[in-house]
């Protein structure tokens, strides 16, 4: 007789075994862990994420700018990285600004969130050889990352060169490009190696080092409310999304049969971006990417999207409070 029963525990997966690091900390972390727990409360499945990242405006930020800082304070701080470690997700912080000084070292907002991953338990992702040795020398404790950004500056992608990065750091990020190169992805260390699945720029940017660039210092003008905004996206032809309506060639995220395949190939932490995206658009991608694509991510998806209406209804109603 038939049941019309959901999937349930790892029959609810779209890639039994692997994990994921995902956005959305200082952000909508919240949201995160509501998903988490109406996912588990569905399908009897613990959706294996293990790293959740994001930063409040810091002079080491990169990767997306922080649009709005919230104030946070120290205790804040404290709090949301705490959160994330009780639920047993390592936090990261982006801290991957390509170019930085010895004086920027000295950042004291930084160093105090530093010295909290060290004693929590946490990580950085970097780029800046000054950050990572700072790092190194006077916060043991914290794994290090290496950024997707490293890959884009002066580098031939071989396997040499992965293999250099899984030596020196706890994960690496394959350059987006890199996930359509079966013959390459072979060849690559599956230890510390992390894919990219919804990167939506298109193949082969060739703007993509000058955009993070552009990126950094947007950042530090909006912190130190001087300086001018480089405003890259006034110029690229395909970020944000809707420049790319028109379009009839593919951008580089990837079809949960991608995934699939890369996965079966022994890769096991898939990496999801999203920070500057609508909370709407940012977990349609999270449920499909971790959720079996037939029945477990249609039926969460609509369901879920009343806790994202709530949620931005309350993040309002607390900008015009704090507006008065």
């Amino acid at each position: 007789m038939y049941e019309p029963i959901l999937p349930q525990g790892e029959a609810a997966a779209l890639m039994p075994g692997a994990s994921y690091s995902v956005p959305g900390l200082f952000l909508y972390a919240d949201l995160v862990y509501a998903a988490l727990d109406q996912v588990k409360a569905k399908f009897d499945y613990d959706i294996p994420v293990k790293y959740i990242y994001g930063s409040p405006q810091v002079r080491w930020n990169c990767g997306r700018p922080v649009l709005v800082d919230h104030g946070y304070t120290d205790a804040d701080l404290e709090a949301e990285l705490r959160k994330a470690v009780d639920r047993g997700i390592t936090p990261l912080l982006p801290f991957s600004a390509p170019e930085l000084t010895r004086e920027d070292l000295e950042d004291p907002r930084g160093n105090y969130l530093l010295s909290l991953l060290d004693k929590l338990g946490g990580g950085v992702i970097v780029v800046s050889p000054l950050l990572e040795d700072h790092i190194r020398t006077n916060y043991p404790n914290i794994q290090l990352h290496a950024s997707v950004i490293m890959t884009c500056y002066g580098a031939d992608r071989t396997p040499a060169y992965y293999q250099d990065l899984s030596h020196r750091y706890a994960w690496y990020v394959i350059h987006p490009d890199d996930n359509f190169e079966p013959d390459l992805l072979a060849q690559l260390p599956r230890k510390g190696a992390e894919i990219m699945v919804n990167e939506r720029c298109v193949y082969h940017c060739h703007q993509r080092g000058e955009h993070y660039l552009a990126n950094h210092k947007d950042q530090l003008a909006m912190i130190e409310g001087s300086g001018e905004f480089v405003n890259f996206l006034d110029r690229c032809p395909f970020v944000p999304d809707f420049k790319q309506q028109t379009t009839k060639g593919r951008n580089a995220s990837l079809t949960a049969r991608e995934c699939q395949q890369i996965r079966a190939m022994g890769y096991d932490l898939f990496k999801l971006q999203g920070r500057l995206d609508s909370p709407y658009v940012f977990f349609f991608d999270f449920f499909r990417y971790t959720l079996e694509n037939e029945l477990a991510f249609p039926a969460i998806y609509p369901a879920f999207c009343f806790a994202i209406r709530s949620h931005l209804k309350a993040t309002e109603r607390k900008r015009r409070e704090k507006q008065g």
